[in-house]
């Protein structure tokens, strides 16, 4: 009798959204993840050498748990993961349109939030731009996208008690040599948006007895991406467990 056409497939796409995988790939994650805490992470092969015996040194330099959540022993199963997810979402999103009546969109929803939430955490991850300066009254920088930021001036406001209150750097923005930002005061929880990424007041201080201070740009395409997805996500659990609440209750 010859083979059911499809069967292979169907037969590998049974088991990569079966339950058992998920908990395996879970497990896993979760008990690597937690041996990797207890590891200092991103060191020198010649700092594990020195920290542990040879063969238990030369076990975390090759399986990669000295840089666990870098190394392919993190990343293919967390990969592993998203296909499980994925695999789970189709297969039951397509067996709740088959319904004529009884429908429940809540876990796929979910899982979709989980999934647009991987997407987002991995641009954060690769994509994510990081960088500070010190600044003097009067010095610029180039920023990322090619504008050029002067710091005009910095303001140090204290409590009547004497304690710190508030830094806050005053900054132009200029592009082709013509400023569109002027004096922009920049504080702590008040963020610069400019095109991708943000200008942050991280620091102040004193240098050469010359007051500067130091100013951060972060950009993280993945951010957007996160809050959307947690915002999907919440969805999918409101709708997924409401509704049993519902029954129980009544």
């Amino acid at each position: 009798m010859p083979p059911k056409k499809g069967g292979i497939f169907r037969k590998i796409f049974a088991a990569l959204r079966s339950l058992r995988f998920t908990i395996i790939i879970i497990a896993y994650i979760v008990v690597a993840g937690a041996v990797s805490t207890l590891i200092p992470q991103n060191m020198d092969t010649e700092y594990y050498y020195s920290l542990y015996s040879p063969g238990l040194a030369r076990f975390i330099t090759v399986s990669g748990l000295s840089h666990f959540f870098s190394s392919p022993a993190f990343l293919v199963p967390v990969g592993l993961f998203f296909i499980n997810l994925l695999a789970c979402t189709l297969f039951r999103f397509t067996r709740e349109l088959k319904k004529k009546s009884g429908r429940n969109f809540g876990p796929d929803i979910l899982h979709g939030g989980l999934i647009l939430f991987i997407i987002a955490a991995s641009l954060s991850v690769y994509h994510r731009m990081d960088g500070s300066v010190m600044l003097a009254v009067g010095q610029s920088v180039i920023l990322p996208n090619g504008d050029i930021m002067t710091l005009e001036d910095f303001e140090f406001q204290k409590y009547e008690d004497g304690r710190p209150r508030a830094w806050i750097s005053y900054v132009t923005v200029s592009r082709n040599g013509e400023s569109y930002l002027e004096s922009h005061p920049l504080e702590v929880n008040r963020p610069l948006k400019l095109d991708a990424f943000s200008l942050y007041q991280v620091s102040y201080g004193n240098m050469g007895g010359r007051d500067y201070s130091v100013i951060q740009a972060v950009g993280d395409p993945g951010y957007t991406f996160v809050v959307v997805s947690l915002i999907i996500t919440g969805i999918g659990i409101f709708v997924t467990f409401i509704p049993k609440l519902r029954k129980r209750k009544s």
